[in-house]
């Protein structure tokens, strides 16, 4: 794709439906009591992806600033825990993350540039958010039925909640992966218990944490868990992972000094919520300035 390519694109409909969905979900918010944070987007500390296959050779980029070497933004999440800490019920962020994953091939979904939705909940349980997700998929897909069927002769499924739970291990048991039972399944569902980063809470070996998986193929859209806020489990489990210590030093001297609260929250993709509503086969068909891994930008 070149420049004029790029242009001469039918992007208008596509933001017209993005911008209705931005509006649903942060009214929607605002509306239950959640305050609306500014985004961060250099830092010295953010989310280390681990152990997502695809972030092995995902490093976040720095800049040097004022003397400090600084990130940029893989997520939120770490932020999310200090604003709780700071007296924040309830919050959430329009986040724009920068990942820049070596992937062999495109599948649609990745983009290396993107915004998620991103909120946590002082004291909540997973089934708190996991609920409130699911009311706002309900909800959206309700207010977008209509316009999306108009413009692109796209019928959005009439959702009901709770969605289908699994956990990681019933899914492959079931489907063989989290891909083939998002091709296989009608409706949107969750994925729950999955090891992965330090900062999501373990329970007797099981992780309170939870993806949701869109339909269609058009796989994951939402990832989120509870929170460890003991200073001794998140330093065992940085350890464990072998990542350094040094390198969320400030995260570990407010655990340290018992600031952390219970907390669980979630991040929603909007590129990838937007691809499924309107399905584009592409991730890049919504976005005005494509970010594909592997690709360079046009502009």
């Amino acid at each position: 794709m070149n420049a004029v390519q790029m242009v001469s694109r039918r992007i208008e409909p596509v933001v017209r439906v993005q911008t209705e969905a931005i509006r649903y979900l942060t009214s929607e918010l605002t509306s239950r009591g959640f305050r609306w944070l500014l985004p961060v987007m250099l830092s010295s500390i953010t989310d280390p992806l681990w152990p997502d296959p695809a972030a092995s050779k995902m490093r976040a980029p720095e800049i040097e600033a004022y003397g400090s070497k600084l990130k940029l933004m893989h997520s939120m999440i770490l932020h999310k825990q200090f604003a709780v800490a700071m007296g924040l019920e309830k919050i959430f962020v329009l986040s724009p993350n920068i990942r820049l994953e070596e992937r062999e091939s495109d599948d649609g979904r990745h983009a290396y540039e993107f915004t998620q939705l991103d909120f946590e909940i002082s004291h909540a349980s997973m089934d708190d958010v996991m609920r409130l997700v699911e009311e706002l998929i309900v909800g959206l897909f309700r207010e977008l039925r209509g316009p999306v069927w108009e413009t692109f002769e796209r019928e959005l499924p009439r959702v009901k909640r709770p969605f289908k739970r699994f956990t990681l291990e019933e899914v492959i048991e079931e489907f063989g992966s989290e891909e083939k039972a998002s091709r296989e399944m009608g409706e949107p569902f969750w994925i729950t218990d999955i090891p992965r980063e330090f900062y999501d809470r373990e329970v007797d070996g099981v992780w309170r944490n939870y993806d949701l998986y869109l339909p269609e193929g058009y796989g994951e859209v939402s990832s989120g868990g509870e929170r460890e806020w003991e200073y001794e489990k998140i330093q065992r489990k940085i350890r464990e992972a072998g990542l350094s210590e040094e390198a969320f030093r400030p995260y570990l001297e407010v655990a340290k000094a018992g600031m952390l609260k219970p907390s669980a929250g979630a991040g929603i993709g909007i590129e990838r919520l937007v691809r499924y509503i309107v399905g584009a086969k592409h991730i890049a068909e919504v976005q005005p300035f494509p970010r594909v891994p592997g690709i360079p930008a046009v502009i």
